[in-house]
């Protein structure tokens, strides 16, 4: 349907300039619009499931757990946590690990706990060990159905957990799903430059694009609780959420969720993506994901 609306808006456009272009002019502006209208589909398709999902009952309400692992950034820790007490589905729980934080962070997740209870907030501390491990320590705790992760400097859209519930209880043969996201300042991604507006990004699924390079940050990835390769390699500084989608889909591809998941951060100058163990940790993932 997308794909006919689009061939439909590119051939009037194209027919108005014919009689005033070349034809090697005519053909570079046809693939140029074509390119154009393509890159707008996900925000289509985004905003009609969006809106049907906001609107929708749900015949099952089960538990999330959203697993936050953090270290040294009380300040910001309150924001991701509120994106989750904001969601529009009302059954989840959050697992706040602690990852040997030396700030006040064990005082923000006491806070936490006295205002929402610790049926909505679990916490637990670990000596420093890394985002990976932290996160398994969150797996190994998690009590929901389903399981969606956010990282302490982004935060998570109003109505990703009703997605994910919605989508599970649509498609019960899929076990992994991944939405969309939106960042703040690709620019400023790899810390070279700065400057870009906001932009969303929803990549299509495709298994050998995958193994060359990641296509969903963690906090779009939610999954079913208990699958056998729910786990993270605690080898890995960064790049756990790749490891971990090669291989949640090595044998069944997962349901590209066309919803706005994430609001992602890049302002923070600790940030782990693109350090120091840049190079080695993608190298090590792409040799596992070959095996």
């Amino acid at each position: 349907m997308l794909r006919g609306w689009r061939e439909t808006i590119i051939n009037r456009i194209v027919a108005s300039l014919r009689w005033r272009l070349g034809i090697e002019e005519y053909h570079a502006k046809f693939v140029e619009i074509e390119q154009q209208l393509a890159a707008l589909t996900p925000s289509v398709s985004t905003w009609a499931v969006t809106s049907w999902i906001e609107q929708a009952t749900l015949e099952r309400t089960p538990l999330v757990s959203v697993i936050l692992p953090t270290h040294n950034r009380s300040r910001l820790l309150r924001r991701a946590a509120a994106s989750v007490v904001a969601q529009n589905y009302s059954n989840w729980e959050i697992l706040i690990i602690d990852d040997g934080s030396s700030d006040d962070t064990p005082a923000v997740i006491d806070q936490l706990t006295n205002e929402l209870g610790d049926q909505r907030v679990r916490a637990m501390r670990i000596d420093p060990s890394g985002v990976c491990a932290a996160r398994n320590h969150g797996l190994k705790a998690a009590r929901g159905e389903f399981i969606c992760y956010l990282d302490d400097d982004n935060t998570l859209h109003p109505l990703w957990l009703k997605a994910v519930v919605w989508a599970f209880s649509q498609r019960p043969q899929v076990d992994v799903v991944y939405g969309g996201i939106v960042i703040d300042d690709t620019l400023r991604i790899n810390r070279k430059s700065r400057g870009a507006l906001p932009f969303y990004y929803l990549y299509s699924f495709d298994r050998r694009q995958l193994v060359s390079s990641n296509l969903a940050d963690i906090g779009v990835i939610a999954h079913r609780s208990g699958m056998a390769e729910a786990h993270f390699d605690e080898s890995l500084r960064e790049m756990g959420d790749w490891d971990l989608l090669l291989r949640l889909t090595r044998e069944k591809g997962p349901l590209v969720l066309p919803v706005l998941a994430c609001f992602y951060s890049t302002e923070e100058p600790d940030r782990l993506s693109g350090g120091i163990t840049y190079e080695a940790d993608a190298a090590r993932v792409r040799k596992k994901a070959e095996r």
